[in-house]
């Protein structure tokens, strides 16, 4: 994330594509003069030195749409813009804007217009990180047999977007007494209209099982999916999701569905992961629901023809938008993943009266509403011996066959979000009353940054109710933690002892918390 000293309050938000060495956005400062004038001043390098087309976009802080015209600006945007030092736009935003609360997001982009690599891209996914994850996902993650694990999966999920330097937010409500949180990443597109994907997947288990597959391997693909794709700009947006209480009837996914999407998101398609980790070359290994074979006889012969082997994915669509979406990612796969097999499974307009075992995930909520959405799963209980049980553990993953499932997903991603290889930057930025002053926020203050032996934490006065300081690893587990005073407003921790790498700083009370990025080195 390239953070940006600005006379207002700003989060600026970076994206690199690390690989065919795209143009590179650097020193971007942005200055307002008056009550309607911003200078955007920024360098521009290319390693091969190829022209690019650079773009200013713009639009409301927290809308999905960047729609606001910006037709008037002037200086080097456009075509044919020659890499360089010292660049710089001026535009009259006056047209959008009330100086009562304003809030507007900028987006600056520069495009080479060369053409990606997708399999490049693809193979990017690395089983070990997936291993890694799973490891320390692994463990009951429900609301009362196994609140701190599940907490700090929570954690896990929006350290990672924060990481990657997403637009990081929670969906809150209550359950029973529980204090339930969707978490979400969004990867804003490089385009004016709202027009978004998203990869989603549940993070809670059952009260009793580990939930290695069940379903730990949808959050470690979509982090894995995630940290590739979150490298490169993509025209339209991309949505990360882990939905909670699953279990406890989609009640996560229905609350997005009914409240969660933005009035100016277009929500194009969704792809869900389901229990993506087991597989078996064993015959009968891969039982089907009573009447499969009636309804899905392509499918059931298929599974036929290699003796009821689990060795393959099921990718399950609807009838309509989601059969078309079904069919994209079966498409990529067989390009770019071709040790995948896929099978797809269309099920009826009907389907929760006729095949309600295929309405059984996250995916569901979003048929309802008629939005393209599908399921990839392993089979669950039709192939998982462990399911729901205590042996769900992480040593039944064969993690050949995730790999490869989340590299499907991310070579469909790609195709439909349309990546570019390019580079963007974009900050949200705060006026008040037009005044140009900075803006006090409540926000951790950390100096120095990166630091070794002990970092300061300061915070303002705006804050007195939370009162405790926690440091926590990039997987959400605490590794300092301190009670805060009332009336105090800044700590020293002690970093002696800990591993180089990211950590996160974070203040806490009965009504929020705060949250930075720490880097020790």
């Amino acid at each position: 994330m390239r953070r940006i000293l600005l006379p207002f309050a700003l989060l600026a938000c970076g994206i690199l594509l690390a690989q065919n060495q795209p143009p590179v956005l650097s020193n971007v400062e942005v200055q307002r003069s008056g009550d309607k004038i911003l200078t955007i001043n920024y360098d521009l390098s290319d390693a091969e030195g190829n022209a690019c087309t650079v773009s200013l976009l713009a639009g409301d802080k927290g809308a999905a749409a960047l729609d606001f015209n910006t037709a008037n600006a002037t200086g080097d945007l456009g075509t044919s813009i020659a890499p360089g030092t010292g660049k710089k736009i001026t535009w009259d935003f006056s047209s959008h804007v009330t100086f009562d609360t304003t809030r507007l997001r900028l987006m600056l982009v520069a495009d080479d217009l060369q053409p990606v690599d997708i399999q490049a891209l693809v193979d990017q996914v690395d089983s070990v990180r997936l291993v890694g994850d799973l490891t320390f996902l692994e463990g009951v993650r429900h609301r009362t047999t196994g609140a701190a694990h599940l907490q700090e999966t929570k954690d896990f999920l929006w350290f990672g977007f924060l990481d990657k330097a997403l637009e990081t937010t929670g969906q809150s409500f209550s359950y029973g007494g529980y204090s339930a949180q969707n978490i979400m990443g969004r990867q804003p597109g490089t385009s004016t209209n709202g027009d978004t994907y998203l990869l989603g997947g549940h993070f809670d288990t059952v009260d009793d099982a580990p939930g290695a597959d069940d379903n730990g391997s949808a959050v470690a693909g979509m982090m894995e999916a995630m940290r590739i794709l979150s490298q490169y700009p993509t025209k339209k947006s991309i949505k990360y999701i882990g939905f909670d209480l699953e279990e406890a009837g989609l009640i996560g996914s229905q609350r997005y569905v009914q409240e969660g999407i933005k009035a100016d998101e277009n929500l194009l398609g969704t792809i869900i992961f389901e229990m993506i980790g087991y597989y078996s070359e064993a015959p009968n290994s891969q039982t089907l629901p009573t009447g499969f074979n009636l309804l899905f006889p392509n499918a059931y012969a298929e599974v036929q023809s290699q003796n009821f082997k689990g060795n393959f994915i099921t990718n399950v669509g609807k009838q309509g938008g989601s059969a078309a979406l079904m069919q994209q990612y079966k498409t990529n796969a067989d390009a770019f993943v071709p040790a995948l097999r896929t099978i797809n499974v269309e099920a009826p307009n009907a389907w929760q009266s006729l095949t309600p075992d295929l309405g059984r995930s996250d995916h569901a909520p979003f048929w309802v509403a008629n939005i393209p959405a599908i399921m990839l799963t392993d089979g669950a209980n039709f192939r998982n011996p462990n399911y729901h049980t205590p042996n769900d553990i992480v040593s039944t993953i064969d993690f050949t066959f995730m790999s490869n499932v989340v590299k499907g997903a991310v070579a469909t991603l790609a195709q439909l979000a349309e990546v570019q290889h390019a580079d963007s930057w974009w900050a949200d930025l705060d006026f008040v009353n037009g005044v140009q002053s900075p803006v006090e926020t409540c926000r951790l203050k950390l100096s120095p940054n990166p630091a070794s032996g002990s970092v300061l934490v300061e915070w303002p006065s705006c804050a007195p109710q939370l009162h405790r300081l926690s440091l926590m690893d990039a997987y959400g587990r605490k590794v300092r933690s301190t009670a805060i005073e009332l009336g105090k407003f800044s700590h020293s921790i002690d970093l002696s002892g800990l591993a180089n790498g990211s950590y996160y700083l974070r203040l806490e009370g009965s009504q929020g918390s705060l949250v930075e990025k720490l880097v020790v080195d």
